[in-house]
């Protein structure tokens, strides 16, 4: 949201940009509060935990596609932020969900680039696009690969 302010300030990105941004970072700060408040439960107990992370994981991984989306799809620095999704499924000690989640990761990172390349079609080449796109998608599995080194998984 500082950044959203700061850019805002500098009008250095459009008011329609700041709206659908606001919205979309008031609905993750809204999503994680409910499930903080969900984890923060006496009620709460065994696998809620995991379910929570899991909302956690996706209302994180749908944010960044967004904003990948925003800032210019393949140009986008904010591919760097999926690997706080991926971290975050660490917690569970889960092999199959890092890899799951590395693999929503890619969906939504390739989504969200080549639905950009398309609706402005003309900011880069093709091979550009589907290289990024591989490229981006290999250090996913490449970071989950590395953390279940350090990682015992449960299954």
């Amino acid at each position: 949201m500082a950044s959203i302010v700061i850019f805002d300030s500098w009008n250095l990105i459009s008011h329609e940009a700041v709206g659908r941004r606001w919205l979309a970072a008031g609905l993750l700060l809204a999503g994680n509060t409910i499930l903080w408040y969900l984890a923060h439960n006496e009620l709460t107990r065994g696998s809620a935990y995991k379910t929570i992370i899991l909302g956690l994981i996706l209302f994180d991984i749908i944010f960044i596609g967004f904003n990948v989306y925003w800032e210019r799809g393949m140009a986008s620095n904010m591919v760097a932020l999926f690997a706080i999704p991926i971290l975050s499924s660490a917690l569970l000690k889960s092999r199959t969900t890092m890899l799951a989640t590395a693999t929503l990761c890619t969906a939504a990172y390739s989504t969200a680039a080549v639905k950009y390349f398309n609706d402005y079609y003309g900011e880069g080449f093709r091979v550009e696009l589907y290289g990024t796109v591989a490229f981006y998608s290999a250090i996913f599995f490449v970071l989950v690969w590395l953390l279940l080194i350090f990682i015992r998984p449960s299954d």
